[in-house]
């Protein structure tokens, strides 16, 4: 059976049965055989489906015994080597994403067929009433089939009301559970900023998590500037650094060109996996992870789709730290990137009248995007805020903190 390459992944085939076997949680039922397109992991869905309704146990040497007793077509060998491929793989605890993607595979494939028939049509000479109606049966048919509202739709009357909620209000409030963006140009101290935020995150929610993806320092520095911040400005930031995970991992582009179309990284849904225990999610700097062109707003409304989704729908709150224009703190780019964020916050220097610095230990923090009306708590749309310590305050005193791998982590959740 040859399949193009695009309309089709093995991979996550294969990773989506392993979850059926590993996950006992996760039904079957609700989900179409046609999805897979390689025939033997369909084989291998419908017996997982027909056991579970049978309520017998979803064994790999009983699932093997069923397909070889009513599919004679199907050798051992194969088999046996394809069921080890399933058991191998790591079970997704996020499982509608992945069928999300096998979804648009299937009706790709079922696009391709439709095309080809009509093309057949074509060469047999049929008239145009017979493709007309030939292409409006498939319109029809794929429509009716689809598992994918266009849209959700909810009667005013069943909506409940509630204000936007908040983290760190009493320092910078940020919406919580949506995406924010942090811009400046280089070295304004915003990292040291969204260091501090993530200690008093943690300080105000003794059992939430913090992962903060670096990328542009290394950890020793990253370390240096929180022993400073917590000698200097947050004593009480001491006590959270076992919950505070950092990495200076090489960063991967979510999205990537596919003969000349946009597509998400794979890894991104890997990511979004080793990610499911933080609560509070750090990524420095915005262009690191992009892999689009960083002017086009359709790129970047796409990349900017994917992080608010997963916010919403996982209870997460993701930063963005962003770079700035040229002699400016605007955010610079495409304008998507600020449209999709609920708020945003440019930190600049302060400076005198003759533009000069002053006041090094200081930066002032203003609000230039505000849907959720961060302003009441930040108490007005721009402040001076203390993002270094006093020059004075040079004693140093080291304090454990957790920084490794974004690939080795597994105490918080990740493998």
């Amino acid at each position: 059976m040859i399949i193009h390459e695009q309309l089709y992944d093995y991979n996550i085939e294969l990773s989506v049965l392993s979850t059926f076997f590993y996950d006992l949680s996760k039904t079957p039922l609700d989900i179409k055989c046609e999805i897979f397109a390689h025939p033997t992991l369909k084989e291998i869905f419908q017996t997982i489906q027909f056991f579970w309704q049978k309520n017998i146990p979803i064994d790999e040497s009983i699932v093997k015994k069923h397909i070889l007793s009513k599919n004679r077509a199907i050798q051992k060998e194969v088999l046996e080597d394809i069921l080890i491929e399933i058991l191998s793989k790591t079970p997704i605890s996020d499982l509608k994403n992945y069928i999300d993607i096998l979804e648009e595979y299937k009706k790709k494939r079922e696009i391709k067929n439709a095309l080809l028939s009509l093309s057949q049509g074509l060469n047999e000479h049929k008239s145009a009433s017979e493709l007309e109606a030939q292409l409006l049966s498939f319109v029809e048919n794929s429509t009716n089939n689809s598992s994918n509202n266009l849209f959700e739709m909810q009667t005013a009357a069943k909506v409940e009301a509630s204000e936007a909620s908040f983290i760190t209000k009493h320092f910078i409030p940020i919406p919580e559970n949506t995406v924010s963006i942090f811009s400046a140009g280089g070295g304004t101290g915003k990292t040291s900023l969204i260091l501090q935020l993530a200690m008093h995150f943690l300080h105000e929610n003794p059992t939430k998590k913090v992962f903060c993806w670096l990328s542009e320092d290394p950890l020793s520095l990253t370390k240096h500037r929180l022993d400073k911040l917590i000698n200097g400005l947050f004593k009480e930031g001491k006590y959270t650094l076992d919950r505070l995970i950092l990495s200076e991992s090489i960063t991967f582009p979510v999205l990537i060109e596919n003969n000349r179309n946009i597509d998400v990284n794979s890894s991104f849904y890997k990511m979004k996996q080793m990610l499911k225990n933080f609560d509070l999610i750090v990524y420095d700097p915005l262009i690191a992870f992009y892999g689009g062109d960083e002017n086009n707003n359709s790129h970047a409304k796409l990349f900017m789709q994917l992080f608010t989704k997963w916010a919403a729908q996982e209870g997460k709150t993701i930063i963005f730290i962003h770079h700035s224009t040229k002699n400016s703190s605007q955010s610079r780019g495409a304008s998507a990137f600020v449209d999709a964020a609920r708020a945003v916050y440019e930190v600049e220097k302060i400076k005198d009248k003759d533009g000069n610095e002053k006041n090094t230990s200081k930066r002032k923090v203003t609000i230039t995007k505000d849907n959720y009306r961060a302003s009441k708590y930040f108490g007005g749309f721009s402040k001076e805020i203390q993002v270094f310590p006093n020059e004075s305050d040079d004693k140093m005193l080291p304090y454990e903190v957790e920084y490794q791998s974004f690939n080795d982590i597994n105490e918080y959740g990740i493998t």
